[in-house]
């Protein structure tokens, strides 16, 4: 593990809402690699589909729960 590695305060703080902060520390290149891969699109949209009509890149299904 290089200690000059630079983690952007995102990929951090998606590390540590998804449970990662371990894999992190211990192999920083690693899982930077595998985020910049994960957020990419999978591929080009259909022709005539707006670039706004992806999936958001997170999303928690707990925020639209009503207080019962």
């Amino acid at each position: 593990m290089s200690d000059d590695v630079k983690i952007p305060d995102r990929l951090r703080a998606l590390a540590e809402q998804l449970g990662l902060k371990r894999a992190l520390q211990l192999f920083p290149d690693e899982v930077m690699a595998a985020a910049e891969r994960g957020l990419r699109p999978l591929g080009e949209a259909p022709a005539g589909q707006s670039p706004i009509a992806s999936p958001a890149s997170m999303f928690d299904p707990v925020r639209f729960e009503r207080d019962k």
